[in-house]
Order: structure tokens, then sequence, then C-alpha cells
């Protein structure tokens, strides 16, 4: 599997995490116990944890992209060097 290919799994990973993590922190502060409450506050803050992963998970992504973007540009420039005559 490529860079590419496992930055955006794990974008995706992140994204359903966050989505699972928010909706079940929302249920557990509806409930009016203690421990519950707790839980759906440790849930929310778990949320932002899994919001700033996709975010590096997405720089990293472009990042990637960026450089093999710039490796295919030193690749062709390399090749019109050595074929000036064509």
């Amino acid at each position: 599997m490529t860079k590419r290919k496992t930055y955006l799994i794990l974008v995706i990973l992140f994204s359903l995490l966050f989505v699972a993590l928010i909706t079940l922190g929302s249920y557990w502060l509806s409930l009016k116990t203690l421990p519950e409450k707790q839980f759906g506050i440790a849930a929310f803050l778990f949320a932002f944890a899994a919001a700033f992963g996709q975010i590096g998970c997405l720089a990293m992504y472009i990042r990637e992209m960026a450089r093999q973007k710039h490796l295919a540009q030193i690749k062709q420039a390399q090749q019109t060097s050595e074929n000036p005559s064509e």
C-alpha cells in the first residue's frame, strides 16, 4: 500500500472515529447519572483528539502529494537536460 492510500485511509478512519465519539458522548451526556456524564466528557475530549489526528493525516497526505509532484518535475527536468536535441 502506498503512503497516499495509507493517509487517505487514516483520514477516513479518524473521521468515522470522530463522528462515533461525538454521537456516543452526546448520548452519555444526555443520561443523568454521574459516571455516564464523565464518560460523555471523556468521549468529547477523545473526539477532539481524533479531529487533530484527522487534520494531521490530511496534512501528511497533502505533503506526500506535493513531494511526488516535485519529484516528477525533477525527473522530467533531468530527462530534458539529457536529451536536449529532441
